[in-house]
């Protein structure tokens, strides 16, 4: 199984998709999430957020805050608001 990445905001779904890794602004610093990463959830600050698909585009979308979830190799973003660069 792929690590399935999906970005939310109150609004809609902004991204959905199989990515290769994910690098975000957590509140303690900067961290990647791999497949097969150990269960997490983080809150994020302010930053960008990188990603890496499966066809290894990358996507950048800028951040104001948040919370992050990864278990079973399903990841979420919640966030009021996100930009994508």
């Amino acid at each position: 199984m792929d690590l399935n990445l999906e970005i939310i905001t109150p609004e809609k779904i902004i991204y959905s998709n199989d990515v290769g890794l994910v690098q975000l602004p957590g509140i303690n610093g900067s961290f990647t999430v791999l497949k097969n990463h150990a269960p997490i959830v983080s809150n994020l600050e302010k930053g960008t957020i990188r990603v890496i698909g499966k066809n290894g585009k990358e996507h950048f979308f800028e951040c104001t805050s948040g919370i992050f979830e990864c278990r079973n190799n399903k990841a979420t973003i919640i966030m009021d608001a996100i930009i994508k660069k």
